[in-house]
């Protein structure tokens, strides 16, 4: 059964959630596709659709999402064959699908956003006893308390389109109490640099504006993290970016965003 406008009730940030989970959705649809993704597709065929998101959706949007989500999978992936018992918890994780395409017997997978948000994915989703849900903002420390117990080495923090919606002092903060809990753990996300003008206009349109903008990967790894790979979004997969494959060797759109995979130092 179909959610309606009113069961959605969604403004700001987590309204991004219906453009990327179109995406995913999208991306399942291509034959050539980048993965598969059943439940994206489903879930997306019950999402109504808002007409005002659709200047902010289109085949370089869909593209970059799609591309995005693959590379974290990719890397959760490597972290999963390297654990005895792998714990993947997603902040911010909106209507992520990872754990359905990553599935594994072994795999301990926590989604945690914020409870409206976690209202409408228990209408999508089920929990299991590897599989939970927890409603809450990542800035609300109390989460940190409900994991299930694993050694750093084993765990893996993943927040996909996140962070940039933060104010630089919060997430300043988030990586230290995270620091403080879960030294040696992996943590990975995205930034956004400065030249990022025009995504960061339409997002403020949608009333999801920007707040975290790098200007250099010091900037991060002064925050406590040890960088292990960074990947510009617009170098990955180039077929599919079209004429912004030509650009990538300006640094400015070389450096427009980019995935980070880090350590959380002690």
């Amino acid at each position: 059964m179909s959610l309606s406008q009113s069961q959605l009730q969604l403004a700001g940030v987590p309204r991004t959630m219906i453009l990327t989970t179109r995406a995913r959705a999208d991306e399942d649809r291509r034959s050539n596709g980048l993965f598969r993704d059943r439940h994206a597709r489903e879930w997306s065929n019950r999402l109504p659709w808002d007409e005002d998101l659709a200047s902010f959706y289109g085949k370089s949007e869909q593209a970059g999402w799609a591309i995005r989500a693959d590379h974290y999978d990719r890397a959760a992936q490597r972290h999963i064959a390297m654990s005895q018992h792998p714990l993947v918890v997603e902040l911010g994780a909106g209507l992520s699908s990872r754990y359905h395409r990553l599935q594994q017997d072994n795999l301990s997978w926590i989604n945690l956003d914020l409870p409206e948000v976690n209202a409408i994915r228990t209408q999508l989703d089920r929990e299991t006893a590897n599989y939970q849900f927890i409603g809450a903002s990542a800035l609300e420390w109390e989460w940190m308390d409900l994991l299930p117990p694993r050694p750093p080495e084993e765990i893996m923090f993943i927040a996909e389109g996140l962070l940039m919606y933060f104010e630089p002092e919060m997430v300043v903060e988030l990586i230290a109490r995270m620091r403080e809990r879960f030294p040696g753990s992996t943590f990975m996300f995205d930034i956004v640099s400065v030249s990022y003008r025009r995504g960061a206009k339409k997002l403020a349109a949608l009333g999801a504006p920007l707040h975290w903008f790098v200007k250099d990967l010091d900037e991060v790894t002064r925050m406590g993290v040890e960088l292990v790979e960074a990947h510009s979004l617009f170098q990955l997969h180039p077929e599919r970016w079209g004429m912004w494959r030509l650009l990538t060797w300006l640094p400015f759109v070389r450096t427009m965003t980019s995935i980070l995979e880090t350590k959380l130092k002690p």
